[in-house]
């Protein structure tokens, strides 16, 4: 219930924000400039209509993991910045403007934990590379939240190279939620670039 109360009126926002503009862009959206692969130029994912579901998935490689207060997290034992795991990052919408997905995976997380996660999110589109946002995640760890499952917002950076993405996320410092904030970083494998 108090996780409800910290992330829950800001999530909705959040949430319902980036849906609506996905859905909008959807509506009255253009192609966008396709090169001779079928594929969107502002973007990995080809156009929404002509994409199989296939084709919208990236795995997720973690992560490397930078922990500013390093006092704090040899004091609390959370100073593990090698966080090795896997994902599935799955495109539901892919426009011009940004992109709605959701993600599943797992990590060994900061505190030498294995943590699981599942996630919705929207990245507007700032140029032709970069997008930016946040994701709200269901997260499960013994590190986190004192091991009780817990809703969060991640806030979410993207650079599309097209065969790889580099992505950075932020999780701040929260109460017992998360005693030290950290950024994460971890590459995403477009699947569509490598098996076709």
């Amino acid at each position: 219930m108090k996780t409800w109360r910290l992330f829950g009126p800001l999530t909705c926002v959040v949430v319902s924000m980036a849906l609506m503009g996905s859905a909008s862009a959807v509506q009255g959206n253009d192609a966008g400039t396709i090169d001779a692969n079928g594929v969107n130029a502002r973007s990995s994912q080809p156009p929404g209509p002509t994409a199989s579901w296939f084709d919208r998935i990236d795995i997720n490689v973690y992560g490397l993991a930078y922990h500013p207060d390093r006092e704090a997290v040899h004091r609390l034992n959370l100073d593990n910045q090698v966080n090795p795991g896997l994902g599935l990052h799955y495109a539901l919408v892919d426009d011009l403007r940004g992109t709605t997905f959701a993600e599943v995976g797992t990590y060994r997380d900061s505190g030498r934990n294995q943590a699981t996660f599942a996630e919705l999110g929207y990245q507007f589109k700032l140029s032709e590379r970069w997008r930016i946002g946040a994701a709200l995640a269901l997260v499960e760890s013994r590190t986190y939240n004192g091991g009780t499952t817990f809703l969060g917002m991640i806030p979410l950076i993207t650079y599309d190279l097209g065969p790889l993405k580099l992505n950075a996320v932020y999780f701040p410092k929260i109460g017992h939620y998360n005693e030290v904030a950290a950024y994460g970083f971890y590459l995403s494998i477009p699947l569509q670039w490598w098996l076709r």
